[in-house]
């Protein structure tokens, strides 16, 4: 229901009354389908969530990972989450099982963890770029500048967010800088994104940064 309602752009509830007949009722051909029972909350769907899974969610919200999100990123529901997370359903999986390894808890794109976040900042207060820390961990660059600036994990505080400061994202770029860029561009057919990487910022502040030297010297 939930894939439906997000495919659709409607809420879940609005596709739910129009599936089970409590809306569009005039409509016969499919009719409505009948409501499901609801499951015994001590036998939850095996087709659902299954030990690891149950076991990988506590880790993940123990590290820091909100229900919502998730919820969001498994394609569940609140409250299936919330309720393995909390014991509700699934008491009887043990927490203390070992771990799995790092590699294969942070699944490219999706999920993020407490001690991902921290290596990020860590690496880019060294001088790495976003971009560069994107392709490492294979996950979108939005994900990870609002990660590593805080706008998203502002409850991680060791280490601190890493704000950006300036024109040009972390590091605010040069004249020398923004004229060896326009440079690149215009002589050398470089791309948005390849100068973002060289310049260690983003594709988006490249692109400005041409429009903007380009408006100042139109001549060029």
């Amino acid at each position: 229901m939930s894939h439906l309602a997000r495919a659709m752009g409607v809420s879940s509830r609005t596709l739910s009354k129009a599936i089970y007949g409590s809306t569009w009722r005039k409509l016969d051909d499919p009719p409505p389908l009948s409501r499901p029972r609801p499951r015994d909350p001590d036998h939850p769907s095996p087709t659902v969530l299954d030990e690891n899974r149950v076991r990988r969610l506590r880790r993940e919200h123990a590290g820091g990972v909100s229900v919502r999100y998730l919820a969001t990123r498994n394609g569940l529901s609140y409250n299936t989450v919330h309720d393995a997370i909390r014991g509700v359903t699934w008491a009887h999986v043990d927490d203390l099982a070992p771990e799995e390894p790092l590699e294969q808890r942070r699944r490219p794109g999706v999920l993020l963890t407490a001690a991902v976040v921290a290596e990020m900042r860590r690496a880019h207060a060294g001088g790495a770029s976003l971009r560069s820390l994107a392709d490492k961990f294979r996950l979108k660059y939005a994900t990870v500048r609002a990660a590593v600036q805080g706008a998203s994990w502002r409850h991680l505080t060791d280490p601190p967010p890493m704000p950006s400061t300036g024109r040009g994202g972390r590091h605010a770029l040069t004249v020398g800088q923004e004229a060896d860029l326009v440079r690149m561009r215009e002589q050398d057919g470089v791309t948005y994104a390849q100068l973002g990487v060289a310049f260690g910022i983003s594709e988006a502040t490249a692109w400005h940064v041409y429009k903007r030297c380009r408006r100042s010297d139109p001549g060029r």
